[in-house]
């Protein structure tokens, strides 16, 4: 029996390098931008606040996607932010029925 002969290259494993995972920094500590969100959304109605909220989150989700995060991180990002904004506009009405004299 004779040595075993390698057929093509090499693998040089001092110059292999894993592939980059790139992950987002959550779209919901981002306070500026849902308490942005929050503030036109509550100044808006109907199919503007609509319209409104669908051009944000395909303009976040969009620079995720093309920065290279995963597709199954966008949507939890995207999730997480909705989850965000809601917290926040709960908030705002429960700051305004407090300023205005209601009960809460």
């Amino acid at each position: 029996m004779g040595e075993l002969q390698m057929v093509g290259e090499q693998l040089d494993l001092l110059n292999w390098k894993a592939p980059a995972i790139v992950h987002a920094f959550p779209l919901s500590a981002r306070h500026t931008k849902v308490k942005a969100v929050a503030e036109t959304l509550a100044r808006k109605h109907g199919k503007a606040a609509d319209t409104y909220w669908r051009q944000t989150v395909s303009t976040l989700g969009g620079q995720m996607v093309r920065a290279g995060v995963a597709q199954c991180e966008v949507e939890y990002h995207l999730r997480s932010f909705f989850d965000a904004v809601q917290s926040e506009l709960n908030r705002m009405a429960f700051d305004g029925s407090r300023n205005n004299g209601g009960a809460a």
